[in-house]
């Protein structure tokens, strides 16, 4: 009897535990329903997976692989703005960078200018600036302020022909290529532009850190 007894009372608490599971076995079909429902499934940028991809790029430019963070593309449409004029940027201070890597260490390297304003200058980068003759610091300025002249003419011309970047120069180049080898090649003038970026501001830190720039530099 006592064995009866306890069977009986375990047959008890296993009804009243199977009560609720046969309620929600009722509503399965509904909670099925709800889960089958198709989600909007959220873009991820290509560079960046647990980021959202940015609106403003819709990857129709060449290079783009949804990098932006901060959010700058998207700030720069909604408040009217060209993405081409940023992407023209890009490319300048990244061919600018090109140029700075090379002559960050070509004194060292290969020697300098042959010239005598050169002969008592620093190797050192750093140093040299400070060091540059007024008169040869005039000439650079007025180099510059001729070339970005020249350069803001075409790039505020409004002409819808205009591309990004193309100012005439070593655009023979690109003659006779077809339209994805063009692209190849702005594809890898891009990755060269944002390597030396990087590279450069690498370069201007541990100079000014350890005074070498090893293993290009061991000491300037």
């Amino acid at each position: 009897r006592p064995f009866s007894q306890t069977q009986h009372n375990c047959n008890k608490m296993l009804s009243l535990v199977g009560s609720p599971l046969s309620l929600a076995g009722a509503s399965a079909p509904g909670v099925a329903m709800r889960a089958g429902t198709p989600a909007m499934a959220v873009e991820r940028s290509a560079s960046i997976p647990f980021l959202k991809k940015p609106p403003a790029l819709d990857g129709s430019m060449v290079g783009d692989v949804g990098f932006d963070p901060l959010g700058i593309s998207t700030t720069i449409i909604e408040l009217g703005g060209d993405l081409r004029y940023v992407r023209e940027a890009e490319l300048m201070h990244g061919r600018q960078a090109m140029l700075a890597t090379v002559g960050f260490v070509f004194p060292k390297l290969f020697g300098k200018l042959p010239v005598d304003w050169a002969k008592d200058i620093s190797l050192n980068p750093l140093e040299a600036q400070y060091q540059i003759p007024p008169v040869a610091l005039g000439q650079i300025a007025i180099s510059i302020a001729i070339a970005e002249g020249l350069r803001s003419r075409i790039v505020f011309s409004n002409d819808p022909d205009y591309v990004v970047g193309d100012h005439g120069f070593g655009a023979g180049m690109l003659k006779g290529k077809s339209e994805a080898q063009v692209k190849d090649m702005k594809m890898k003038e891009l990755a060269h532009c944002r390597l030396a970026m990087v590279a450069i501001t690498g370069m201007f830190f541990q100079t000014a850190i350890t005074g070498s720039l090893y293993p290009l530099v061991d000491k300037f």
